[in-house]
């Protein structure tokens, strides 16, 4: 048993350096993902920026203008809504993606070697791209409509590094798992559309800690992408009342989301790396 650990665990390294030397496909086949999504587009690029302010107009006029909503106390209702949902759409975008990109490249698979895995994460990496000119703007907006920021907002970077390795894990499990089996993508989808609702986005995370018992409680912070969000809703959105859901954050739940993301990696990684001899045969 410890030495099939050990060889796994070489096997990785080497795979990791493989992964390393591609670098540069890495890079091409997310420039391409960028590309393709808006390709014969007039704006190009520029309705990645859109994206954000159509969504804040929207959210501005429905809760800040006609139903004059302040949530549990929460100023700038509409912000509030923005900083959860940019870094969801990361998520279920990159989710939906990544789960069909080794059988929607068959021809590269059954033509050509090269590390499968720049495949999945291709697609997270193009969905970075996208989420990161789309928080560029909502910032710029929290600017201009004096919507108070702080120190905070530096660990962005560091938050969403955390939430790119939970996205990386799970795209590459899934990726590989809808190879053999196509009805993952369509459970995916489902699975997104459920998983949205478990995240304090469109309400605050006071709602279900004030309203549930222990146990529940409990269950809803083993959420990953809930202390995801609650991190963005801090660092980004940060009102003269702090973001809901700030006394919930600790660095034991960030350190578990941590690890557990890196487990996930391995652990996809692992079975990836495992399967990948044999997609040529099942696309």
């Amino acid at each position: 048993m410890k030495a099939g650990k050990r060889g796994d665990a070489e096997g990785i390294r080497a795979r990791a350096m493989e992964l390393v030397r591609s670098r540069e496909l890495l890079w091409n086949l997310t420039r391409k993902e960028v590309k393709v999504r808006y390709k014969n587009s007039v704006l190009g690029f520029v309705w990645s920026m859109i994206y954000p302010l159509i969504m804040l107009a929207v959210y501005y006029v429905a809760f800040g203008v006609i139903f004059r909503m302040r949530s549990e106390g929460i100023e700038y209702f509409a912000f509030y809504l923005l900083a959860g949902i940019l870094p969801w759409n990361f998520c279920s975008n990159s989710m939906a993606l990544s789960v069909g990109s080794v059988v929607s490249n068959y021809l590269l698979v059954k033509k050509i070697y090269f590390p499968r895995e720049v495949l999945p994460l291709s697609q997270v990496g193009a969905q970075a791209f996208h989420f990161l000119l789309q928080e560029l703007v909502f910032v710029v907006f929290l600017v201009i409509f004096r919507v108070p920021l702080t120190p905070w907002i530096l660990a962005f970077p560091l938050v969403m590094m955390m939430q790119i390795l939970l996205l990386v894990g799970f795209s590459l499990f899934l990726s590989a798992l809808n190879v053999y089996f196509r009805d993952v993508q369509y459970f995916t989808e489902l699975l997104l559309l459920a998983w949205f609702w478990m995240n304090p986005i469109v309400y605050p995370i006071t709602f279900i800690l004030g309203r549930f018992p222990g146990w529940a409680q409990k269950l809803y912070l083993l959420n990953p992408m809930a202390h995801v969000t609650m991190l963005y809703q801090y660092v980004v959105y940060n009102s003269r009342v702090n973001a809901p859901g700030a006394v919930y954050i600790s660095w034991k739940w960030i350190l578990g989301v941590v690890v557990g993301s890196l487990v996930l990696i391995y652990l996809g990684y692992l079975y990836f790396t495992s399967q990948e001899h044999r997609f040529a045969e099942f696309i």
